[in-house]
């Protein structure tokens, strides 16, 4: 059933509906009127996600578009339900009805499109697509429309291709048009009976679908610039920033494709529906230009910055890659994912700065990171014991959860021994350290740290990704301030 996404009210919806005679038809376009997205190119995003192989081979025939649109619907059925539609528009097609006045859906989408959604919605007195042959746009709609309602008819649409349709209905719905479409339509007399307009999306939504507050964590890229001892240095400076963006732009790449692939079912999570893609705030197409834009650019950029760091960031990319299209829904082994992922983040920034990979250091960061990454599991357990069901799409079960503390809370005092061990063994015996001791505050504080982090997971108080939570949270902060003075004194 179709669910409304919170939206903004439109800018002139009549009260009592459209003022025209209600035997006049209301014939109501479908890609970017009623539906706030291009079911063509939701079509060939499904498709392409599901089939690539068929995807490609349906750009054969992308000349004949009715042709290109009946073959990809044969492909790629749609989840009509979920699709994001302009619920103004909906309330007004409502109260047409109510008053007496047909409404038809006529789109230059396939039949078979149209008839998904038609049924869907149960809303229009008949469904009418293209049939794989003619494409039902411009013209040829308008041939279509005066065979069929004679006596004239309204029309709601949205795009300058609707113009020979304006020009020729008796009374138009503008549904988004732009300002010089909408000049266009009062200069050629159509009564304007409404307009129904949504905010220009502007830069948050793009924000929200590049995930730049996830940004916060590419800032252990810079882990080895300060243990190295090289902050001090420009040029260092300069590639571990350079690599953080190229690291950021790659990650926020995986992000907009993970969202492009996961559209049908974000549509049916309770928030997830409202992200930018799935809401019909952002165009889908532009996400499939920019996804892939982004993560070419980063690549070429870093294999010329520095190749080791370029071959990290693709192994980054095939893991993350993999993480999002199946590794996350088997249990522990999403954890030692999640863990490795942030430990190449630690990685790429020893290769970007050209240090010798510390072993010491990638085998603290490993153990660290999956128990904090069990941490968030183990939250998620815990409640699923107090509601008697699995978490889904995860793997796990309310009756995992003595595993998840026990592995969190061992891999975590791991990480501590090996810093200790580190302390002992390396840093004692190099003289990297004038004032070594300082450095035994470090351990003893993340220690403190990390019973509190398990201490609030077993409770269910942990809201969020401990990493997030790290940087919000005023004690995690202050313990955070202390240890970077302890390394400061230790040099």
């Amino acid at each position: 059933m179709h669910q409304p996404l919170p939206s903004t009210p439109p800018a002139a919806l009549p009260d009592d509906g459209l003022d025209a005679d209600t035997t006049l038809p209301l014939v109501v376009d479908l890609d970017g009127t009623l539906l706030l997205t291009d079911s063509l190119v939701e079509t060939f995003s499904r498709v392409l996600f599901r089939d690539p192989l068929a995807a490609v081979a349906s750009l054969a025939c992308i000349r004949d578009r009715a042709a290109f649109k009946r073959r990809l619907a044969a492909h790629g059925a749609l989840d009509f339900d979920g699709l994001p539609c302009r619920e103004a528009l909906i309330e007004l097609i409502r109260t047409e009805r109510a008053r007496g006045r047909p409404v038809h859906l006529v789109t230059a989408a396939d039949q078979s499109i149209a008839d998904g959604i038609a049924a869907a919605l149960g809303l229009f007195d008949s469904a009418i697509g293209s049939d794989g042959v003619d494409n039902l746009k411009g013209e040829t709609k308008l041939a279509h429309l005066r065979a069929h309602f004679p006596d004239g008819f309204l029309y709601a649409g949205d795009s300058p291709a609707d113009l020979p349709l304006f020009a020729a209905a008796k009374g138009a719905v503008l549904c988004d048009v732009a300002r010089v479409v909408a000049d266009r339509v009062a200069a050629c007399g159509t009564p304007v009976l409404a307009e129904l307009s949504r905010p220009r999306p502007g830069l948050m939504p793009w924000m929200r679908a590049l995930r730049m507050h996830q940004w916060s964590k590419n800032m252990l890229l810079f882990v080895p610039l300060f243990v190295g001892h090289d902050f001090t240095h420009p040029g260092k400076i300069a590639a571990a920033v350079l690599g953080f963006l190229l690291l950021s732009v790659l990650a926020s790449g995986t992000y907009l494709l993970n969202d492009l692939a996961d559209l049908a079912a974000d549509r049916q999570h309770p928030t997830k529906r409202l992200r930018p893609f799935a809401a019909g705030t952002l165009r889908l197409e532009l996400g499939l230009v920019a996804a892939p834009l982004m993560i070419f650019l980063a690549l070429a950029i870093a294999l010329v910055l520095s190749p080791p760091f370029a071959a990290l960031l693709a192994c980054y990319l095939v893991l993350t890659t993999a993480y999002s299209f199946g590794l996350k829904r088997l249990p522990l082994t999403d954890v030692a994912v999640i863990g490795t992922l942030f430990t190449l983040r630690v990685a790429m920034g020893a290769a970007v700065l050209g240090q010798p990979q510390s072993p010491w250091l990638l085998s603290f960061a490993l153990a660290f990171f999956v128990s904090l990454a069990l941490a968030k599991r183990h939250v998620e357990v815990m409640r699923a014991v107090a509601s008697g069901a699995d978490i889904a799409g995860r793997g796990y079960r309310g009756t995992d959860w003595p595993l998840t503390l026990a592995f969190g809370v061992g891999t975590g005092l791991g990480s501590i021994v090996v810093m200790l061990l580190y302390l002992a063994n390396d840093a004692a015996p190099s003289g990297f350290y004038d004032h070594l001791a300082w450095l035994y505050a470090v351990p003893a504080l993340m220690t403190l740290w990390l019973m509190r982090i398990w201490l609030l997971a077993h409770r269910t108080e942990l809201d969020d990704d401990p990493v997030v939570f790290a940087l919000k949270d005023r004690t995690s902060l202050l313990m955070g301030a202390v240890i970077g003075l302890a390394f400061m004194l230790s040099i």
